[in-house]
């Protein structure tokens, strides 16, 4: 019997995930005998992949808290390689994380394995260093914002643009509809302004981060009484570490919501929300924000030694220049962080949607995940069955001067 296609995708953050699991279904879409494995958490599990281990839990961010979990990483790469010699995939697929990828790549090489790389690290803002084991180890980079092209082009390497997979996701209207029938299952007043928090997915973004927004909020609530604030949590933030984490603010008018964060965006008037993919998400979905972070000091000292861009917020680096305000480290003072959202509740924040607007033009328009499946396919020598009338990429407005 031939052997079917086989594909691994190895994604360790929820970002990955998610990511994962919109290509592993454009993969089926395209190839129904596609066999999938790899690493990744629930989202691509549920979308066929063959999971060799849950990574989720498991995640890190910042040079500390990698070594913290180096053991469990190193163990995964064993594994997964293992896995690699006895299936022997036609592709593998990286999905950022580069702590990660960047070091297993190699061992897939050495099995002449095709690798692709989806979703750049950010050797643009730190570690450019790192282009050479892109050049060496990666026979194809699938970049998700348009300055990466040039980016990569300037060190003699060909990367692919395919949109950014996000707006695979958030359809307006839809969203829309489900944050009105969030508004009315909370009996939220429409007259009440919302304030969205966003801590992050990680375990050390919430513990640094949560207390922080909610002092802020205290600081908005003790100015105004018409507000309410929602609580984005992701799925490690669950019920029991929400209730600890909110022991000292339950005075305050705050509701948890598990899983919605699109439709929570939607309603909020502003938001607060940790550096990362939420802002994007936030970008897409038209919501004002104040983009935050903390890291572990050392982390942090490190990476100030090593960083080399004028933003962290990536709605910024696309419009190469402050669209949204960025309050990290020691500037992430609750009555700072409560003035900016006082101040945008007043206006409305008209600038600030315009922008964003502006932005999200330069991403590339939908079918991103089907232009990655094309793409990953070609690399493997696999022939497309179907092709998806949506994986055509649009002509895109660069917004970066």
């Amino acid at each position: 019997m031939a052997k079917r296609p086989t594909v691994f995708i190895v994604a360790t953050e929820s970002s990955g995930d998610n990511y994962g699991a919109m290509l592993a279904r454009e993969l089926r879409t395209m190839r129904p005998d596609v066999e999938l494995y790899g690493l990744g958490g629930g989202k691509m599990e549920s979308a066929g992949v063959t999971l060799f281990r849950n990574m989720l839990e498991h995640s890190a961010v910042g040079l500390v808290e990698v070594v913290r979990s180096l053991r469990f990483f190193l163990d995964s790469m064993d594994q997964v390689i293992e896995k690699a010699k006895e299936l022997k995939p036609d592709v593998v697929v990286l999905i950022d994380s580069p702590d990660f990828n960047l070091r297993i790549a190699p061992r897939f090489k050495q099995l002449n394995i095709p690798v692709v790389y989806y979703v750049s690290p950010q050797l643009w803002a730190w570690r450019e260093g790192r282009v050479e084991q892109i050049r060496k180890f990666i026979d194809r980079m699938l970049v998700i914002f348009p300055f990466e092209v040039d980016f990569y082009a300037s060190h003699g390497i060909e990367a692919r643009f395919v949109g950014h997979p996000m707006l695979d996701i958030i359809k307006h209207d839809e969203v829309k509809k489900r944050a009105e029938g969030l508004r009315h299952g909370f009996k939220i007043p429409a007259k009440k302004k919302v304030i969205g928090l966003f801590p992050g997915s990680r375990r050390a973004e919430v513990s640094r981060l949560m207390p922080r927004m909610l002092d802020a909020a205290r600081e908005i609530y003790n100015r105004r009484k018409d507000v309410i604030f929602l609580v984005g949590c992701s799925p490690w933030f669950n019920p029991d570490r929400y209730k600890a984490a909110i022991s000292d603010h339950e005075d305050l008018p705050l509701r948890a919501i598990h899983g919605r964060s699109h439709e929570v965006m939607s309603l909020a008037d502003f938001s607060l929300i940790c550096s990362g993919t939420a802002t994007i998400e936030a970008a897409i979905v038209g919501t004002p924000f104040l983009c935050t972070y903390r890291m572990a000091w050392a982390s942090a000292i490190l990476a100030g030694l090593l960083v080399n861009y004028e933003w962290a917020c990536m709605v910024n680096i696309l419009a190469n220049k402050q669209v949204v305000p960025e309050l990290l480290q020691h500037q992430a003072e609750p009555l700072t962080m409560g003035l900016i959202a006082l101040e945008n509740l007043e206006t409305g924040g008209p600038e600030m949607r315009r922008e964003l607007a502006e932005v999200v033009k330069t991403l590339g328009g939908k079918g991103a995940s089907a232009r990655a499946a094309e793409q990953v396919l070609s690399v493997g020598g696999l022939r497309p069955v179907s092709r998806p009338i949506s994986s055509e990429l649009p002509v895109v407005v660069q917004a970066r001067a």
